[in-house]
């Protein structure tokens, strides 16, 4: 009789630590990670450097993660203390992959690669 309850705790304590043990057969959820080009030209210097952003997240909230940007209805109206002028009509642009954006910064999605320029120019 006594053999039987052995034999049956070492049953039951095998499970229990099966039971407990953690399990790695289930592949882990590895986060993308996604870059971007960020250059940020002020006056006479210019910055670059490659930024990190999550998925979903516009080019104004990667500027705003890397600068500190003031900005009405999406429009910039100034980073890192540089203001745009409107007397002297000198306003900030910004261009993805060297294109002139055609919305305001708010409105476009940042994508893996892309390469974000933000300047000050004179309107004619």
């Amino acid at each position: 009789m006594t053999r039987k309850y052995k034999s049956l705790f070492l049953i039951l304590f095998s499970l229990f630590l099966v039971a407990c043990s953690q399990q790695s057969d289930s592949p882990k959820q590895v986060k993308k990670e996604y870059y971007l080009t960020l250059i940020v030209k002020e006056d006479t210097d210019t910055i670059s450097e490659k930024v990190t952003f999550k998925k979903g997240d516009t080019i104004m909230d990667v500027l705003k993660a890397n600068y500190k940007v003031k900005e009405k209805s999406g429009f910039i109206t100034a980073i890192d203390g540089f203001e745009q002028d409107p007397k002297t009509k000198t306003y900030w642009f910004f261009k993805v992959n060297k294109k002139l954006a055609t919305k305001a910064a708010d409105k476009i999605k940042a994508h893996d690669g892309d390469r974000v320029e933000f300047y000050q120019e004179k309107m004619k």
